[in-house]
Formats: structure tokens, C-alpha cells, sequence
């Protein structure tokens, strides 16, 4: 208090003490500052997927809040084996949510063997994947159980990691976010999703606690594809702490996907004008739309056909453009779907033209229907649209096609090859200099690899740190 008010008071007949204390107990107190600017721990361990591809799944923990951020499946396993390698270091613990980036198994398949053990875990994913998680589980609870029954004729006690209850019971714990929507999960811990690319429904996503924050891109594309636009980088994903990004296709070299699709858009047309069939294994979700409107988007006089489980997941993509700007038409022209009843007939009777059909890899499904067809017709082509495990039998038919060999064991039955083979990358994954691109305009503090294999994945962490990247070990992080 200045001197010339002192004596105001004192000539005032005011004690300045007690002034003072009047003032004191009116006074509002300043708000706190915003929780945003508070710094709190977080911390990130790969579960799954981290060095490897499969299984994908990341434990976020801010103090005793715990968010996985995908739980998905692992293949070519025994049944006891399908879940991510660690997750057991989630399940000892209480779980707060689990963020699904996308519908894929790899990422997502493994949610309702959770929810059986946390019944009120939340699932949140964006309203696409929503709509394409439970046909996605419903296909797992089948490959669950003709696994069962193989395990069991072996002398296997196999048990399914969950059947049909539990796919239903994680259904109705699915909440759906939009993009650029935060959403609290707990103790001020927010999670937010932006589009990744790569198929429908695909997110990224921030989790933030106070002014920290992780961004796991889940599996991204930074190019538009025919069924879905190319990443977009929310504000709040720049200058985090830590980017983990996915690293599928980190090696150098490679075509462009634009010069891929070109090339087997040529193979096609020349095969079809002879008057021949191609058959294009492709994953369900996902590889299958995009070949299918690619096709009648630049070959619309091409007779398409469309079997398997891609009918439905198709069938989900039309539906859920449905009132956007620009909604998919994949089915219509030349492109229809083959009922199963009729799967018998048109294989006899459809000579011209192409099937897509799962399985992309050729272990089962109607594509193995097919190949037997196919692969014997001189004037057939089968065109594998993607990545081949290297004990699938796909990448087995593309050994024989380098070679001299033209026999070929599908199952238990030896066919003789005569159909050209060959393999496109038409990858819905961005590739190195897309990553790159990515990694550059997250300019995240540091860098973590996943969703790939250690080889390609070191040689790229180095690539990075000549950039002047920091990349930290596919392993426990701490803010």
C-alpha cells in the first residue's frame, strides 16, 4: 500500500491493517492454469506388432490410467497363441479403454477376447470401423473354430479365444468418436482421432495428458486411394512427444503405387481382350473395394465379379458413404457379387473377365475355389494384389512361377499350372518416402518403429537419424 493512501486512511479514521484484511477476503482467487500446461508422465510398450507384423497393440499409462490403443490378432498360431505376445501386461491390470485404429484383424481382432474379462471396457474407434468390427469378428469366431477342430484332431486341447457371445457382447461396447473429437477417458487423459488413410474407417490417434502427448498412427497411407482420401494430420498430432508410426513398407526403392495400379491394369486388359479370366485373391476389407472400383472406374467394359466375404464388407462401404459428398459405388456395371449358391455354376461359366475373391493370401476361402478353376487355364491369370506371408501358399505359387516347376499341392490336391502369376503392389500402406513425409510434418520429439520387421526397421531408424531424427527402441518409453 503506498504512504499517500496509509494516510488517506489513518486521516479517514481507518485502520490500514484491518483495510487490508477487508481486501484480502474479497479477493478472487486466480484460476488455476489450464490442465494442458501441466506436464504429466506417460508412458508406451508395444505389446504386439512392434517388431513383427500382427498381433499389433500399444499400452498407454498416465499414472493408473491405462488405454491400449489396439488389440489385434497374430496369425499362422495356435489358438492359445492368436493375442498379442505380451498382453498378459495389460491384462494384469485394470484396462480404461482400448482405441481401435481400424477394422483390420491384425489390429482389432483380438478386442472381444478383452471384453470378456472387462465387460464394461469401452472400445472406441470411429463410426466406420464401428460398422465393419462385428462382420470382421464373426469371420474370426469361423476361423477360430475350423481351427478348433484341426487343433483337436492333432491331439490339441484347443480352446477359442472367444466365440460368438463375446463377439456380440464387444459389439455393444463399441463408442463411437469423429475425427478431431476429443474424448476424455479418464483424469483428464483425452484420446483423439484423425484419418490415417489406408481403408475405411482407418485413425490415427493423440492421446493427451495434460501437456503431454503419444500419437500412434495406426497403419497409414499418405495417398488417396480410389475408396478413401490419404492422411490428414490433426494440429494436435504436431510436436508431441512421441510419434509411433508404423513401418510396413520402410525399405527403399519399390514403384509407386500409381505405376503398380497402371501395370495391373494392363495385365488385365490384355488377358480379358484374349478372352481369358484373372483371379485376384485380395483381403476382404479393404484390397478387395479398391481393386473393384478401380477396375470399373478404368475398365468399365470388364465383367467383375466379387465373392467371398469382400460382398459384405463392400456392401458396408456403400452404406456408410451414404449421405456424404461423394458416396462409393463400387457394385453396379459391370461389377456385381457372386451369390453363394451360384459360386459352383459361375465357375464353369464365367470365361471372360475377373474375380476378386479372399482369401488374399490363398490359405482359404472361395479364392482357393477358384485357383483350382483357374490355375490350370492357359489363358488365366492370377494376379496377387498384396503382401504374401512367406509360408502362405500364395507366396508359394509365386515361387513356382520364378522357377521351372509348374505343379502346384492346393490343399491336398496337386494342380498343374498353366495360368500366368504375378504380384502387384498395390499397397494401401505408405511407403519410405511417404513415411518419411510423415514423420517430418508430425516433427513429433522422438520416433518409435512398429508394424514391421527388424531388418528394414534398423536400416530406417539410421535413414531417419541422418534427417536428424531421434528414434528410440521399439520398446518401453517414458515421457
Amino acid at each position: 500500500m503506498t504512504s499517500r493512501l496509509t494516510g488517506a486512511l489513518a486521516t479517514a479514521g481507518v485502520d490500514p491493517g484491518a483495510f487490508l484484511a477487508v481486501l484480502d477476503a474479497m479477493r478472487v482467487p486466480s484460476p488455476p492454469p489450464p490442465a494442458r500446461t501441466r506436464r504429466r508422465d506417460i508412458s508406451l510398450v508395444p505389446l504386439g506388432g512392434g517388431t513383427d507384423i500382427g498381433g499389433s497393440c500399444m499400452l498407454v499409462e498416465v499414472g493408473d490410467v491405462r488405454i491400449l490403443v489396439d488389440a489385434g490378432l497374430r496369425s499362422r498360431q495356435l489358438l492359445s497363441e492368436v493375442g498379442p505376445p505380451e498382453i498378459a501386461v495389460a491384462r494384469a491390470g485394470r484396462i480404461d479403454a482400448v482405441v481401435v485404429t481400424h477394422a483390420h484383424n491384425d489390429h482389432a481382432g483380438y478386442v472381444p477376447a478383452l471384453l470378456a474379462d472387462h465387460p464394461a471396457l469401452p472400445v472406441i474407434c470411429t463410426p466406420d470401423t464401428a460398422a465393419l468390427l462385428p462382420t470382421m469378428w464373426a469371420d474370426s469366431v469361423k476361423v477360430f473354430e475350423r481351427a478348433r477342430r484341426a487343433e483337436l484332431a492333432a491331439g490339441v486341447a484347443a480352446a477359442l479365444p472367444y466365440g460368438p457371445i463375446e463377439a456380440g457382447a464387444a459389439r455393444r461396447g463399441i463408442r463411437t468418436a469423429e475425427f478431431g473429437t476429443e474424448v476424455e477417458v479418464h483424469d483428464g487423459v483425452t484420446v483423439e482421432l484423425f484419418p490415417a488413410g489406408h481403408i475405411l474407417g482407418a485413425a490415427g490417434v493423440v492421446v493427451r495428458a495434460g501437456s503431454s502427448r503419444v500419437v500412434v498412427t495406426g497403419d497409414v497411407s499418405d495417398q488417396p486411394q480410389a475408396t478413401v482420401p490419404g492422411l490428414v494430420l490433426a494440429d494436435s498430432a504436431r510436436g508431441a512427444d512421441l510419434l509411433v508410426i508404423e513401418s510396413t513398407h520402410c525399405r527403399p526403392g519399390g514403384s509407386p503405387r500409381a505405376f503398380e495400379v497402371q501395370n495391373f491394369l494392363a495385365t488385365v486388359a490384355e488377358t480379358v481382350a484374349a478372352g481369358g479370366r484373372v483371379l485376384v485373391p485380395a483381403f476382404a476389407l479393404g484390397r478387395a473395394q479398391e481393386v473393384a472400383l478401380t477396375l470399373r472406374r478404368h475398365l468399365p467394359d470388364v465383367p467383375v465379379l466379387v465373392d467371398g466375404m469382400a460382398r459384405q464388407i463392400t456392401r458396408i462401404y456403400e452404406q456408410q458413404s451414404e449421405g456424404g459428398d461423394s458416396p462409393l459405388r463400387i457394385f453396379g456395371g459391370q461389377v456385381r457379387e457372386v451369390p453363394p449358391d451360384r459360386r459352383r455354376e459361375l465357375m464353369a461359366s464365367f470365361r471372360r473377365g475377373v474375380v476378386i475373391t479372399t482369401s488374399g493370401m490363398l490359405t482359404a476361402g472361395p479364392a482357393v475355389q477358384w485357383a483350382r478353376s483357374i490355375l490350370p487355364d492357359p489363358a488365366a491369370a492370377l494376379l496377387l494384389a498384396g503382401y504374401q506371408d512367406e509360408e502362405s501358399p500364395g507366396a508359394a505359387l509365386l515361387a513356382l512361377a520364378d522357377g521351372e516347376e509348374t505343379r502346384f499341392l492346393m490343399d491336398t490336391e496337386t494342380i498343374e499350372v498353366k495360368a500366368r502369376i504375378a504380384r502387384f503392389g498395390l499397397s494401401a500402406h505408405a511407403d519410405r518416402k511417404g513415411l518419411v513425409s510423415i514423420v517430418n510434418s508430425a516433427a513429433a520429439a522422438e520416433v518409435m518403429l512398429v508394424h514391421g520387421l527388424p531388418g528394414p526397421q534398423r536400416e530406417f531408424a539410421d535413414h531417419l537419424g541422418r534427417l536428424g531424427k531421434r528414434v528410440v527402441p521399439t520398446r518401453r518409453w517414458q515421457s
